[in-house]
C-alpha cells in the first residue's frame, strides 16, 4: 500500500546525485541501494510486503521522472539516478577500482561480458549466480559471499524478487553493499534493448519499451503503472506546474 508515510520515508533516505550514490557504494558499510521506479510503486500499491522491502532499504532513488516529482513534493530535488547508468559510470571510470562484486541474477552470458567488460576498471567479479533463482538460499548465498570476500553485490532481477531477495541476503548475514538494478546488466552488455540518449533525456523511455515489447509491458505500463501515476504523482506534478 502506498501511503503518505511511505512517501515520506522515501525523501529521507533519497539519493539526490550519482556521485551520492557512488560515495555510498564507496563507503563499505553494509547498506542496500534500491532504485525506485513508478513499477516498483505499482508493486508497492499491491504488496504490503513489498512496501516494507521499500522501506527497508537504506537509500533509494528516482529512477524516472515520475519519481523526481513525487520527491520534489516533498521538498527535496533529485536528479534522476538508475542502475544502467551507475553500471556505465562503473565501466567507463576506475572509481571503483579494487572492489570486489558479485551478480546475482542476469543473463550468464551477460554476466561473463560484463565481467570481462570491467577489466579496464580495476572492478573484479569474483562471484556470479546466474541460476534459477526459485533454488536461492539467503543464507547460502551470504555465506559464499563472505568466503569470496564481497564489497559490493549487484542484483540483477526485475522487481519484487530482485528487491525482496536482496534485503534477505543482507538480512542473512551478507557485510557489504547491496545494489539493486534490475534487467540493467543485460542492458549494458547488449543482451537486451537499452533507450537510445534522446528518448530518455525526453523522458519517454516507458513509450520506447511498450514500443519494443507490447504484449509483454502493456499490463504493466497502461493497466498497472497508470493508475498509480493518476492517483499519487500526478496531482503533485500539476500542482507545482501552477
Amino acid at each position: 500500500m502506498i501511503t503518505a508515510e511511505l512517501i515520506d520515508r522515501m525523501a529521507d533516505k533519497c539519493i539526490l546525485s550519482d556521485e551520492d550514490f557512488d560515495a555510498v557504494v564507496l563507503d563499505d558499510r553494509p547498506e542496500r541501494i534500491q532504485t525506485v521506479n513508478l513499477h516498483h510503486l505499482a508493486l508497492a500499491s499491491r504488496s504490503d510486503d513489498f512496501a516494507r522491502t521499500i522501506e527497508q532499504a537504506d537509500y533509494i532513488t528516482a529512477d524516472g521522472w515520475p519519481i523526481v516529482s513525487l520527491m520534489r513534493s516533498r521538498g527535496i530535488d533529485p536528479e534522476r539516478v538508475t542502475g544502467s547508468e551507475f553500471l556505465e559510470r562503473m565501466l567507463a571510470g576506475r572509481q571503483f577500482h579494487g572492489k570486489k562484486a558479485a551478480i546475482l541474477g542476469a543473463d550468464s552470458h551477460a554476466g561473463y561480458d560484463f565481467r570481462g567488460q570491467l577489466h579496464d576498471s580495476g572492478l573484479h567479479v569474483v562471484f556470479r549466480e546466474h541460476g534459477h533463482r526459485g533454488d536461492w538460499q539467503p543464507k547460502r548465498l551470504a555465506k559464499k559471499l563472505r568466503k569470496y570476500d564481497v564489497d559490493l553485490l549487484i542484483v540483477a532481477v526485475t522487481p519484487p524478487f530482485g528487491d525482496m531477495i536482496g534485503e534477505q541476503v543482507r538480512r542473512a548475514g551478507f557485510a557489504g553493499v547491496v545494489v539493486n538494478v534490475g534487467g540493467a546488466v543485460n542492458m549494458v552488455t547488449g543482451h537486451a534493448t537499452m533507450a537510445p540518449g534522446w528518448i530518455r533525456a525526453a523522458k519517454i523511455e516507458w513509450f520506447y519499451r511498450l514500443a519494443q515489447e507490447p504484449r509483454r509491458l502493456f499490463r504493466r505500463y497502461i493497466l498497472e503503472c497508470l493508475p498509480v501515476f493518476v492517483k499519487h504523482v500526478l496531482p503533485h506534478y500539476w500542482r507545482r506546474r501552477s
